[in-house]
């Protein structure tokens, strides 16, 4: 059942708001970071204490804009060479001490509202202990990608919600896994604030999930039984490269190094680390939500190799479809019906995956 209409705390009891501690990541590259910290620093609402941890790979330097001081904002560098997303944010993460958690990729950007938002949307709902919101898109150069363009390069189908921010339950996502879409999704790690205490917890496995760590972030949010808030507001840009959907070391952006989690093992490997997140933290109702994971993006991986093998392509179509009604479902639909198409045909359907793929830009990384 829908939500109903979520009423504001009391004037005479205000809801005091939480901290704020943003974690940007800086992966072997360093074309896009000083857009993603400038985009921090142009937040145009008041945030005191707010909290800025940079974790950067060893061959990038960072320069820390001068307004983060002026505005009385720490910022802290620290130097990894972990490989993977999530081993890069757990280093960061033991150095900040803010309420909730806000990841920002070094290729993103944030609307200067961002973070005013996000501090309303948790008062409104003190109970939430993940938050959410949507994007809008631009290319490796920073111009605007229609939305229905950019779904569709990134593979996701589901549309785009409306509306004010939404509280939901886990209750409710337990009875009704397929209206996470229209809710509005758990794409992208920038578009997340996260209580802190809740990635403390699963620390351990943060570390063993080097992929999909947007997906991380949402079994933590879920399994730790606290509200999730999903807000609709493109609050986020994301920037879509070329290359996105990369069939491993053989598309590396030019500042991009290779790393094992790149491949299909790796990125299996990491459904594996968040289905041992979720039963060890005793949600065994999220379990088939990973099965969907694991067979969406094995038949994803499928697609993107041109797998020849019919039977194997079937079997993992079958697997898809006994969880189509979670997470995505029209995607679910189309990706397995595509499979279907290429157990008939694999190298036509393949060729097809790949043909509205433009030459990559000059000069871009890929994520």
């Amino acid at each position: 059942m829908e939500d109903a209409p979520e009423s504001a705390p009391p004037r005479s009891r205000p809801v005091s708001s939480p901290t704020l501690g943003v974690l940007v990541t800086v992966f072997h590259r360093s074309r896009f970071y000083r857009e993603a910290l400038r985009s921090v620093a142009a937040q145009v609402d008041e945030l005191p204490g707010l909290e800025i941890v940079v974790v950067r790979s060893p061959d990038v330097s960072i320069e820390v804009p001068d307004r983060f001081k002026t505005r009385g904002w720490s910022c802290t560098v620290i130097r990894s060479e972990a490989i993977g997303e999530g081993p890069f944010l757990a280093d960061g993460l033991s150095a900040l001490r803010a309420d909730f958690i806000l990841p920002l990729d070094d290729d993103d950007r944030w609307d200067p509202r961002r973070l005013g938002a996000v501090a309303a949307a948790l008062r409104r709902f003190p109970a939430a202990g993940y938050y959410h919101n949507g994007q809008k898109f631009v290319d490796g150069a920073g111009r605007p990608t229609p939305e229905p363009v950019a779904r569709r390069h990134l593979r996701k189908f589901a549309g785009s919600p409306t509306g004010p921010p939404r509280r939901v339950t886990s209750e409710e996502l337990r009875h009704h896994p397929g209206r996470v879409a229209r809710w509005g999704s758990y794409f992208n790690n920038s578009s997340v604030a996260i209580r802190r205490s809740s990635l403390e917890r699963c620390s351990g496995h943060l570390r063993a999930t080097t992929r999909l760590i947007d997906s991380f972030m949402f079994y933590a949010g879920a399994s730790s039984g606290e509200d999730l808030v999903f807000d609709p507001a493109p609050w986020t840009e994301y920037r879509i490269h070329t290359w996105n959907r990369s069939r491993g070391p053989r598309t590396l952006g030019p500042f991009e190094v290779a790393q094992p989690s790149q491949t299909r093992e790796g990125r299996l490997a990491s459904i594996g680390a968040l289905r041992d997140l979720v039963d060890g933290r005793g949600a065994k109702w999220l379990l088939p939500w990973v099965d969907r994971d694991r067979a969406y993006f094995d038949l994803l991986e499928g697609l993107r190799e041109g797998e020849v093998d019919r039977l194997a392509t079937v079997c993992r179509a079958a697997r898809l479809a006994r969880h189509a009604h979670y997470s995505d479902p029209v995607m679910n639909v189309l990706l397995t019906a595509t499979a279907l198409g290429q157990a008939v045909a694999p190298k036509a359907v393949h060729r097809a995956y790949w043909e509205d793929q433009p030459p990559p830009e000059a000069g871009t990384a890929a994520r």
